[in-house]
């Protein structure tokens, strides 16, 4: 280790009685460099780590990044999914996630993929349990790439999170879900087109 930052109000050890001051003491003999960040402000909010997973959490996606900087991300190899989404004319790019990830609210997001190879398409990107077509109530994310065609099995790709655009929801049959999606898509191309 070379380096460590830690924000201002970091705890650490037994009954969390280490400080950022402790930190910094420990590091010094140790030879490892220290950084404590202060706090931080930014139109009267504290922002936290846990206040943005929080907005994460709750679908507050477009604020989330805002406090971050940046896109909220989620980065993964592509898997074999059920191929439900090809049927219905919308093949997706379906992730898996490792426990602990923190995955945005339930729901159906304009996004950005960048594959591996450097490539990055628009798209429309559910996260959920595909209460439609799937009662195993396993989370997934799947994303629909706007103006891509081909194979991504087993590649790496990058999801950026950027408008939530509506909760998942049970659609009474898959006609009903299929105009959904044209619905969702065309709301994603005015999203980042306007047109």
């Amino acid at each position: 280790m070379v380096h460590i930052v830690a924000g201002h109000d970091f705890h650490f050890g037994y009954k969390g009685e280490g400080n950022p001051r402790r930190l910094q003491e420990k590091c010094a003999q140790l030879g490892i460099g220290c950084d404590i960040v202060d706090r931080v402000e930014l139109e009267g909010v504290t922002v936290s780590s846990t206040y943005i997973r929080n907005l994460i959490a709750q679908g507050e996606i477009e604020l989330a990044n805002h406090f971050l900087g940046h896109p909220h991300v989620l980065s993964d190899t592509v898997s074999h999914g059920k191929k439900l989404g090809s049927t219905l004319g919308f093949p997706t790019v379906n992730l898996h996630l490792p426990q602990g990830v923190l995955a945005p609210a339930f729901g159906v997001y304009c996004s950005k993929v960048t594959l591996d190879s450097g490539e990055c398409f628009q798209a429309v990107t559910n996260v959920g349990v595909r209460p439609t077509v799937d009662d195993q109530r396993q989370l997934t994310v799947e994303s629909f790439l706007l103006d891509f065609n081909g194979d991504l099995y087993g590649r790496a790709v990058r999801i950026e999170f950027y408008k939530f655009l509506r909760e998942e929801c049970k659609f009474s049959d898959i006609g009903a879900l299929r105009e959904q999606i044209c619905n969702d898509v065309d709301r994603t191309k005015f999203f980042f087109n306007g047109a």
